[in-house]
């Protein structure tokens, strides 16, 4: 069962939407970063049981966060939701996220059962308590 779940997206109004979406799903342990820059080296150094992640950000995007944590022995097996509004700006990266199983991608916006599905995709042991 996945209790430390972060999140990583600029958008007060996005991390207020997956807050109430995890907390249905029955996730009670969030936490929330609007700057990828303050969330890396923490996220390195205490890894959550899962990381949902924003790719078009300010400062140090989404992807280069993702390849970041997978150089880290901490973080290289860390499941990974990477969410983007603009799909087709990952075009290239796609074949990159799709070939590491500890990765799925969701694009914005998702239902609540597509975000069901991606975390037992990349948390295969997770289950939904409600």
């Amino acid at each position: 069962m996945l209790q430390r779940i972060a999140v990583v997206d600029d958008s007060s109004e996005f991390q207020q939407l997956i807050d109430v979406m995890l907390q249905y799903l029955g996730i009670r342990e969030i936490h929330h970063w609007a700057s990828s820059l303050e969330a890396l080296p923490k996220l390195i150094q205490n890894p959550p049981e899962l990381l949902i992640l924003d790719v078009m950000m300010s400062g140090m995007d989404g992807l280069n966060v993702w390849r970041e944590l997978r150089t880290q022995p901490t973080t290289k097996s860390l499941p990974v939701i990477v969410c983007t509004a603009a799909i087709n700006s990952i075009v290239h990266q796609e074949a990159q996220l799709n070939a590491d199983p500890l990765t799925v991608i969701l694009p914005k916006p998702f239902t609540l059962d597509e975000l069901r599905h991606a975390m037992s995709r990349v948390a295969p042991l997770w289950q939904v308590v409600v």
